[in-house]
């Protein structure tokens, strides 16, 4: 079909590499941990029947398979729009006027990069209040209303260079009453994708660790022009799902996508202290290559990739930063007696050295109580719990090599059990992919006690 969430199809999301390597992690991510995000969400499965019950506007495209099972015609343009603005008001409620002339987002696919987002760059932060930046917003400023509700800590500002789209998207955020959430600009400088210095800039009010967007994200025009995006559909296997319709610089840019995103990461380097994590979509695993090599040559501190899978359709994300610090922060402000006590036994069963009295240079940000501790194995790991099932195996504490060794600032608290917030710091030496699976499996035993 396409790359909208089909019935019986899940989406997959490929979890972020080592910043010290690009190696493909494993294929699944953990959700937001907050109850937004649980409620905000697409079902594994949809009923398009079942949906246009919900939404009745959806219910002359439908088409009957069986008794029990209908379709669309997913090359029929309004009705893909259709569905779009009922997937959004039914799972999202959000109210979307979507333009029979410009792109018809893909929820499924846009709802993915979000989670990434979530799962891979938003543990690095302290919890609080953020913004991101989105680029190439487009009239449906999908990606900014889609996080407004499954990332309620994120305010977002979209920018786009298509007059029209900014009018339609302020009129989207309007319709949503997302004023004081999202601020939509018009970047009338072509040649520019981070218009951070330009007069009237909505720049966020309060910083983030030293920046002003927390993480910046990315849907480039894929093609140079309608030569090279018919060259590409003809490479595919079977007739395309969709009809797009879309805009010109929608599609289209200058050079393609490669062209434009190396002029993302040019700008990158200008503003390396405004945005704490660079993210983009990248549609080509040859740009993909490309874009790695140009990042290691350019001073950047952290790299981190994953895949989103849609159908047939495959796009990778791409994230860097000019932070050395790998950071990954947990809330256990609002956790149960019991979780807390297992939380604090589960770091205690880890090599905990006597309190560090600060942090050194790992981060002048944070202040609080500083633990450094050792994980002489990695029991959070599938792996070691594999090798380890049935046999009797332990913690080989006489082993003289660590698997892991990070600093644990625990802030608003004088101890583990009185924690609200604690920041994980790799120490140098040691694998980030190994500090961020600890803290997600951290995560996750929270969550389900």
């Amino acid at each position: 079909m396409s790359e909208l969430l089909e019935p019986g199809k899940r989406s997959r999301s490929a979890s972020p590499s080592s910043p010290s390597s690009t190696k493909r992690a494993r294929a699944d991510h953990p959700d937001n941990d907050n109850s937004s995000a649980q409620h905000y969400n697409l079902p594994d499965e949809i009923s398009y029947r079942a949906l246009a019950e919900r939404h009745s506007e959806l219910q002359p495209y439908l088409i009957a398979e069986s008794s029990q099972r209908s379709t669309i015609d997913f090359k029929n343009p309004d009705a893909v729009r259709i569905l779009n603005q009922a997937l959004l008001s039914v799972y999202f409620d959000l109210r979307i006027h979507l333009p029979s002339d410009s792109l018809c987002p893909t929820i499924a696919n846009r709802l993915n990069y979000i989670k990434w987002i979530s799962a891979n760059i938003l543990p690095d932060f302290i919890p609080g209040s953020l913004t991101g930046l989105d680029i190439g917003t487009g009239a449906s400023c999908i990606y900014p209303l889609l996080g407004a509700r499954y990332l309620p800590q994120c305010d977002f500002v979209g920018t786009d260079i298509n007059a029209e789209s900014v009018a339609i998207a302020q009129r989207n955020v309007d319709r949503n009453e997302l004023q004081t959430r999202i601020k939509v600009f018009l970047n009338t400088d072509r040649l520019t994708t981070l218009p951070l210095t330009a007069p009237d800039f909505p720049l966020p009010e309060m910083d983030v660790d030293g920046a002003s967007f927390a993480f910046c994200m990315c849907n480039p025009p894929f093609y140079e022009n309608t030569d090279e995006r018919q060259r590409l559909r003809q490479m595919k296997r079977g007739a395309p799902s969709l009809n797009t319709i879309a805009k010109d610089d929608e599609l289209y840019t200058e050079g393609g996508e490669e062209s434009f995103l190396s002029r993302l990461v040019d700008e990158s380097i200008i503003h390396n202290k405004r945005t704490k994590w660079f993210t983009t979509m990248v549609g080509k695993k040859n740009t993909l290559a490309l874009l790695k090599t140009k990042l290691r040559g350019a001073s950047v501190k952290q790299i981190r990739e994953g895949a989103l899978i849609q159908g047939r359709t495959t796009r990778w994300v791409l994230a860097w930063s000019f932070s050395g610090q790998s950071r990954f922060c947990l809330d256990v402000s609002r956790l149960s007696d019991e979780a807390r006590t297992w939380f604090s036994a589960a770091m205690k069963e880890m090599s905990i050295d006597t309190v560090v009295a600060e942090g050194g240079n790992l981060d002048p940000v944070s202040s609080g109580v500083w633990y450094l501790c050792t994980a002489m194995e990695r029991t959070w790991t599938r792996k070691w719990r594999r090798q380890t099932k049935g046999s009797g195996a332990e913690l080989n504490i006489a082993d003289p090599e660590p698997a892991l060794r990070f600093r644990a600032c625990v802030t608003s608290a004088a101890s583990l059990e009185n924690a609200s917030n604690i920041c994980l710091y790799l120490e140098p030496g040691f694998e980030s992919s190994d500090l961020m699976g600890l803290s997600n499996n951290l995560r996750r035993k929270l969550q389900a006690i």
